[in-house]
């Protein structure tokens, strides 16, 4: 479990998980293996109950509803101030799910990648060749591309499905 808590009024920030805290501040940080004062990438101080030197990037998970069918940010202007202030905040990037519906959607090697593009934080990109949605909760639904259910279709032995034949 993660907790995030505000120190005071800059914008250093500390996260809490059960084994270890990390320090979160706008300031430029030291190289790992230089020394020297870097602005290139920006890494979070980890204390341990030990004495730890490890440093890593802290990256945030976006929600799965962050590009639309149509392959654009959903709320542009929302999500633009929500990174700001995550990158404020020194979080490094953003984690997402690049859909396999929404990347590939019209036909196979053509891909769209401009609403991941117009994130403006580091991205690491989740993979998902699933659909979306379809279990409780679920806030969104991202099928397959509609080119890969028709080969679904002609030929059904080349998906997995369970005992009772569900994909």
């Amino acid at each position: 479990m993660i907790c995030l808590t505000k120190l005071r009024e800059s914008s250093r920030t500390r996260i809490f998980s059960s084994t270890k805290t990390a320090q979160i501040t706008n300031e430029t940080t030291l190289g790992l293996v230089s020394g020297k004062r870097e602005t290139r990438e920006k890494f979070h101080q980890l204390t341990d109950h030990h004495v730890d030197d490890t440093m890593v990037a802290v990256f945030v998970m976006l929600p799965p509803e962050t590009i639309s069918n149509g392959g654009s940010l959903i709320n542009p202007r929302l999500m633009n101030m929500s990174l700001k202030a995550l990158k404020s905040a020194g979080v490094e990037g953003v984690m997402v799910d690049a859909w396999w519906g929404l990347v590939e959607k019209d036909e196979p090697l053509k891909y769209n990648w401009e609403g991941y593009a117009e994130l403006g934080l580091k991205v690491q990109v989740v993979m998902s060749f699933h659909q979306c949605g379809g279990n409780v909760g679920d806030s969104c639904s991202i099928p397959l591309p509609p080119w890969v259910l028709e080969e679904i279709n002609k030929n059904p032995d080349i998906v997995y499905t369970d005992r009772l034949g569900r994909m």
